[in-house]
């Protein structure tokens, strides 16, 4: 990343404790009202007992909809980070918003080492971080193929993966329509595992479809897409 946008601060994150930093908490608290009051009965919850509670952890999702991190940070157990497009930060406020939130920014144009080595220290600190997987949204129902991204930080911070699927967000705030609608979307967490190293030559990107196909295999087989 060329340069930290403005209003993002030089020291991140803004507590070290592992706990929630008020703008965190304001934010998610808003989160769960609204997506309570837009889904009610309709957002459910699966294997969220065998989510860990504690880091380090690398917490793998697919992508659908700009719904998917409210629904992370509104109702996800503890204290997580995530990674955000850089684009989200040009505004000053936002980006000083986003940081209380423990999300930080990464350049998808090129290979960012200023967000592969916070990821790799929020790690090694025992942080929780979210990555979606396919780097981006998806423009269908159907998985894209994994960033080989997500293999390097899995292989290199040797943290936990926990693969996430969620699906229905795409239904509720497809590309172009500007309020959502009340559909029913399912967030389902699998079961954490420890990746396992190839021999000899490092091969990211197939560690990074091995954690993409167990996602695939918590979704619906409509969803996944090149990993049915």
């Amino acid at each position: 990343m060329a340069s930290v946008p403005r209003g993002f601060p030089r020291t991140f994150p803004a507590r070290s404790d592992g706990r929630r930093p008020w703008r965190y908490r304001v934010v998610s608290f808003l989160s769960r009202v609204a997506l309570r009051l837009l889904f009610g009965r309709g957002l459910r919850f699966e294997g969220e007992a065998a989510f860990p509670r504690r880091g380090p952890l690398l917490v793998v999702s697919n992508h659908l909809s700009n719904i998917d991190p409210f629904i992370f940070g509104g109702f996800a157990p503890g204290t997580m980070f995530c990674m955000a497009k850089r684009e989200i930060y040009a505004n000053r406020f936002v980006a000083w918003v986003m940081a209380g939130c423990n999300c930080f920014p990464v350049d998808r144009g090129a290979p960012d080492r200023w967000a592969l080595r916070t990821t790799l220290n929020l790690l090694s600190s025992g942080g929780r971080v979210l990555i979606f997987v396919e780097g981006t949204r998806a423009s269908g129902p159907g998985m894209k193929q994994a960033e080989p991204g997500i293999g390097f930080l899995a292989r290199r911070s040797g943290a936990p993966v926990c693969p996430v699927a969620v699906w229905g967000t795409e239904r509720a705030l497809q590309r172009g329509r500007r309020l959502p609608r009340r559909v029913q979307v399912t967030l389902r967490y699998g079961t954490p595992f420890e990746v396992e190293l190839p021999e000899g030559r490092p091969d990211d990107q197939g560690i990074a479809d091995d954690i993409a196909r167990r996602i695939a295999e918590l979704l619906p087989e409509e969803y996944r897409g090149v990993y049915a």
